[in-house]
């Protein structure tokens, strides 16, 4: 696999990860190399400031040094990053903006799955829009996750009878091969001179006959 680079400087690396690799090593597929290790021999030395699911594609912001990683880490928390998903559901929304509050819950069932707990979830929030309606059966719609729980987005659409096209664990329509869900947006400040960086990725090349035309990725500093 060739690592695609969407920015890069002496500081911090943004890459377009690929569906069907873990960005760390996965205990349940020992004989399977990491997206990090990936990129550290092809990149150099870098260290993982966030994580995307294995199926999920996009833009994954690494650091060059661990004091790099330390400062990202810090924005992370502070919720000064932005992310922007978007995700083919399937259905069809009956709203065009929604703001979802449900509590989650990780490992919340025999499946692992994160689920909408009242009592014992802890405080998530994601915010929706519907970009696109492409037939009764599947809507494209942006994802921004405020909080950063596990599975956050595939539970909280679900929670809305929206699960993701593909999303088998959390009822979705099985007619994609994966979950679509791609890292579409992201901004962060820069750990060196505090300007935000924003970063686009282009969809993977198996969304274009659905999302035709599928723009190209690029970086901007404000």
């Amino acid at each position: 696999m060739v690592v695609s680079v969407l920015f890069a400087d002496e500081q911090v690396v943004v890459v377009n990860k690929p569906p069907g690799v873990s960005v760390v090593f996965d205990r349940h597929r020992r004989q399977e190399a990491s997206f990090w290790q990936e990129v550290w021999e092809q990149l150099g030395p870098v260290f993982v400031v966030h994580r995307l699911d294995r199926d999920t594609t996009g833009t994954l912001l690494f650091a060059r040094t661990s004091e790099t990683q330390k400062v990202l880490s810090q924005a992370f928390s502070k919720h000064r990053v932005r992310k922007v998903y978007h995700a083919v559901v399937s259905g069809v929304p009956s709203w065009e903006h929604m703001t979802v509050e449900h509590p989650l819950r990780e490992n919340g069932d025999r499946l692992h799955r994160t689920v909408v707990d009242w009592e014992r979830g802890k405080p998530a929030r994601t915010e929706l829009r519907l970009l696109r309606v492409f037939s009764p059966e599947k809507a494209l719609v942006e994802a921004c996750p405020v909080t950063g729980r596990r599975h956050q987005i595939r539970a909280h659409l679900a929670a809305l009878g929206l699960p993701l096209l593909g999303d088998t664990l959390y009822g979705g329509n099985p007619a994609a091969p994966r979950p679509l869900l791609h890292a579409r947006l992201l901004v962060f400040p820069h750990p060196w001179h505090g300007h935000f960086v924003e970063v686009e990725a282009p969809y993977p090349e198996d969304w274009e006959s659905l999302l035709n035309p599928a723009t190209a990725g690029a970086a901007t500093q404000q």
